[in-house]
């Protein structure tokens, strides 16, 4: 007993010390989520951030301008490139395609030079607009840092690393304007949840059909908001996803405030992130 009072003692001065070191190494300087628990921080419209232990993905964040679309901040896409808080250690960057309100290939190509062990994860369109910067960006060490997904639409390919394990969907994105452009849908396994990101995917059935998602026990879908108010979109839901959850993305907040409402009338338990930086844990 005195031996054990005469070592509590001995640790006391050194409690900040160690509570100091926890914090120097972990992103914003709080706790991480261990894994087998999955926190979620939203950063602007279907951007989000994804943390389990000491993997930490980012999807879809970094990009200038999204026109009527939610943006990061000019203060949140400086941090997210030079990799600091709350944005630090950030292991893969995936982007599901090249469109200006997903992506911007002068910030993402900086945030790779910046943090040399992060991964992008992203298709072969969105690499072809990247590749034109990084000619001009020899600093980029390629392909190192990146992982070019090359399936044909309706395809499908996997990666895995770490704690990661990700299937890439090749999706065709919505709108009869954009009908050659692969939005990738992302389905992971992180933190003990099964999650599936769409991206800009349109409600055809050739977008879901394929990969048997019912299957996956989907915990939480990340479903661009014209899904859930038009009907077609709500039958590929409930026929091709069926999630246990369901994370509302893509969404122009003044229309929001008018169709929440319904939109809770189809899905109760629907989550809406509504400020930036907002966290949830699942």
């Amino acid at each position: 007993m005195k031996k054990s009072i005469l070592l509590t003692l001995l640790l006391l001065p050194l409690l900040p010390l160690l509570a100091q070191d926890q914090f120097d190494n972990n992103p914003g300087h709080a706790p991480m989520p261990p894994a087998g628990r999955l926190e979620v921080t939203y950063v602007a419209n279907s951007g989000f951030i994804f943390t389990s232990g000491t993997t930490r993905v980012i999807l879809d964040a970094l990009y200038l301008d999204g026109e009527v679309w939610e943006s990061p901040s000019k203060k949140m896409q400086k941090d997210i490139v030079s990799g600091s808080a709350p944005f630090k250690n950030l292991n893969f960057m995936l982007v599901s395609h090249y469109h200006a309100d997903h992506f911007d290939p002068t910030l993402v190509s900086r945030f790779l030079v910046n943090n040399p062990r992060a991964m992008l994860i992203t298709n072969a369109q969105t690499d072809s607009v990247m590749s034109k910067v990084l000619k001009q960006d020899p600093q980029l060490k390629r392909p190192d840092q990146m992982k070019i997904i090359k399936a044909g639409m309706f395809g499908a390919e996997s990666f895995e690393s770490g704690q990661l394990n990700v299937k890439c969907l090749a999706q065709r994105h919505m709108g009869k304007e954009d009908a050659k452009v692969i939005s990738l849908g992302f389905l992971m396994d992180l933190g003990g949840k099964k999650i599936l990101h769409i991206g800009d995917a349109g409600w055809e059935d050739e977008n879901f059909a394929p990969y048997n998602l019912p299957d996956e026990h989907i915990d939480i879908a990340f479903i661009h908001y014209w899904f859930l108010l038009d009907c077609e979109g709500r039958r590929i839901i409930d026929t091709y996803i069926k999630p246990k959850k369901i994370v509302v993305t893509h969404i122009p907040y003044d229309e929001l405030r008018r169709d929440y409402k319904r939109i809770k009338e189809y899905y109760p338990d629907v989550e809406v992130f509504l400020n930036h930086l907002d966290k949830k844990i699942f």
